[in-house]
């Protein structure tokens, strides 16, 4: 028997960051998706896939309608997280995506976070 390994329902990036694989390059590629979204829309914000490890995860990029907003945000477009490439509509559709997202603004700061220098103790 295979047995799967999902992420929780309500993972973020912040949760991931630790095992992403180049996590400073991952998180470049996905904020310039971002801004895409953002430039046309306004805002932007993101969300996880759930089913795999978590070592480049996909994710979907929202944004939220000024009229008649959908709690969930209303998705512009999804990527497959090792070559950030863009799903079909129907993959955007299909793919269990986390509960929770993450706007643009704490994604940078997630990672300027992780692009702080890191000082051992002696």
């Amino acid at each position: 028997m295979i047995k799967k390994t999902h992420l929780p329902s309500d993972a973020t990036l912040a949760d991931v960051v630790p095992t992403l694989e180049e996590a400073d390059a991952y998180l470049s590629r996905l904020l310039t998706n971002m801004r895409f979204c953002q430039k046309r829309h306004g805002n932007a914000s993101v969300r996880i896939a759930v089913t795999g490890k978590g070592g480049h995860p996909s994710y979907r990029v929202d944004y939220m309608k000024p009229v008649a907003p959908d709690p969930d945000g209303t998705p512009f477009d999804a990527y497959g997280g090792k070559a950030h490439y863009s799903f079909t509509a129907i993959n955007i559709m299909e793919t269990n995506w986390s509960s929770r997202s993450m706007s643009i603004d704490e994604v940078l700061k997630l990672q300027a976070d992780l692009r702080k220098p890191k000082f051992e103790e002696r």
